[in-house]
């Protein structure tokens, strides 16, 4: 790997979710600093720096004596982030619609173009757009302590559901209302664009929380 701290660090953070992403990591399973330090052929302090930003971003957990775990999928935890996310959203796309030059709405179509050609099997490239998109809302807002909030949040909320499928009916209505928000955007109608934000958030709850309860991971929660 390159001598650059920032790049290890980078290629470190980017390596442990893809064996989240692909099942090689999962819920509660410890992540051993001199272990993956020597895996990726670079000193400790990296490794540190990469799992103290995931413990930030809520899917690891650093317990005293014990090192760190990749945090199990609990239903608690979501219902928490959506929260957020349904208070987050439709805060960055109103003023989206609202303000968004042109070349902002375009870049936001490009990626839902590239939605639209990623089948339904291809569940991990689809999030990462899925992921992009929602990010040209709060990138381009004013208020990036709380774009950076959002970022944590989305990032933590992809790992926790990486075991969770989108089913094809969801799937088809996140496609959908994504060209609802594209549609919304370019005509600068927040009033439809926060329509469509807070059903799409609160879509992506309902079809989340029905998995956790089908997967047994939410015996003790109310939703």
């Amino acid at each position: 790997m390159a001598n650059d701290g920032g790049a290890e660090e980078t290629s470190l953070y980017d390596a442990i979710l893809d064996d989240i992403y692909e099942g090689r990591l999962a819920g509660g399973q410890r992540l051993k600093v001199s272990e993956l330090a020597a895996r990726f052929g670079i000193s400790t302090s990296p490794v540190r720096e990469v799992l103290r930003r995931m413990q930030g971003e809520g899917f690891v957990q650093i317990h005293p004596n014990r090192g760190a775990t990749i945090r199990p999928t609990d239903a608690g935890f979501l219902q928490n982030v959506f929260e957020v996310l349904q208070m987050l959203e439709p805060y960055f796309v109103t003023w989206f619609a609202d303000y968004a030059s042109k070349e902002m709405v375009d870049e936001l179509e490009a990626i839902q173009k590239q939605i639209h050609e990623t089948p339904h099997g291809e569940q991990r490239a689809f999030r990462r757009l899925d992921f992009q998109f929602h990010e040209v809302f709060s990138r381009n807002h004013y208020n990036q302590t709380a774009a950076e909030m959002w970022h944590n949040l989305r990032t933590s909320l992809n790992v926790q559901a990486a075991r969770l499928r989108i089913s094809p009916t969801r799937y088809e209505t996140i496609m959908q209302e994504h060209d609802e928000l594209v549609a919304a955007c370019r005509d600068h109608d927040s009033a439809r664009a926060h329509s469509v934000i807070c059903k799409h958030v609160g879509g992506s709850f309902v079809q989340m929380s029905q998995q956790i309860r089908a997967l047994g991971l939410s015996q003790n929660t109310s939703f």
